[in-house]
């Protein structure tokens, strides 16, 4: 069984990684994603590069206490009629 550290607090990516033979171990990065896409939508972002963004910055954040081990960040990005949704409060 492979070792992932979840940069996610998403119970959906832990399932399936745990589905598909990861042992995960779930670490929030806490960054905030709102602050963030409201920059990078400023900027002219795609969604996409939102998204990978976002995924890329929690995976730094985590991997900077997590020495060594492998970290997975993600993220996902609602794009209706070309106006993000954003989580529910």
């Amino acid at each position: 069984m492979h070792k992932v550290v979840l940069a996610s607090k998403s119970t959906i990516r832990k399932k399936i990684l745990e589905e598909n033979g990861f042992s995960c171990i779930v670490e929030p990065s806490n960054v905030d994603e709102e602050l963030v896409k409201e920059s990078l939508l400023n900027e002219g972002a795609t969604p996409e590069t939102i998204s990978k963004n976002l995924a890329e910055l929690k995976a730094n954040k985590v991997s900077q206490k997590r020495n060594g081990e492998l970290v997975l960040g993600a993220d996902s990005v609602i794009d209706l009629n070309n106006k993000i949704i954003s989580k529910p409060k």
